[in-house]
């Protein structure tokens, strides 16, 4: 395992850790509003989405997480640029991350003019098996290309 994919699994990890067991919560409708620092242990669900309303009338830091995430989908196509079929991958990893960002940035937004009713996207946990997955199966095709090359 090289540096960059080292690198790659750090940032996954705290990804998942920001996104998913270490949270703020806050609003800035009136001004930034402190709620809670809030740390969850395991178990923490694979996939959270409230579209319309939830109960959960306040923002989360999960943003910074997803921020992570960005930074190790990066290091992930950056280590595979010369295997098409895995860059794949990577990049739906990407968009799956920059989705969750711009839905959580939209959130912001909507706290920021009044009209947040808890609407949430929690996909830190599917991103940080999704992004093992992927290193996991390039770090196996490569170690068997490189071997059958080098006979």
């Amino acid at each position: 395992m090289n540096i960059k994919q080292k690198l790659s699994i750090g940032f996954l990890f705290l990804g998942f850790i920001f996104s998913s067991l270490v949270r703020i919560r806050f609003n800035i409708s009136n001004g930034f509003e402190f709620h809670n620092f809030w740390i969850k242990i395991l178990p923490t669900p694979i996939f959270d989405f409230a579209g319309h309303s939830s109960n959960e009338l306040y923002l989360t830091s999960t943003v910074f997480g997803y921020l992570f995430f960005v930074v190790s989908g990066i290091f992930m196509i950056h280590e595979f640029k010369s295997l098409k079929i895995k860059n794949v991958s990577s990049v739906i990893f990407l968009l799956l991350t920059l989705c969750a960002i711009l839905f959580e940035l939209t959130s912001i937004m909507q706290d920021a003019y009044s009209s947040y009713i808890g609407q949430h996207l929690r996909i830190g946990p599917a991103l940080l098996i999704f992004g093992l997955l992927i290193l996991i199966k390039n770090d196996g095709t490569v170690s068997e290309g490189t071997a059958s090359a080098s006979l």
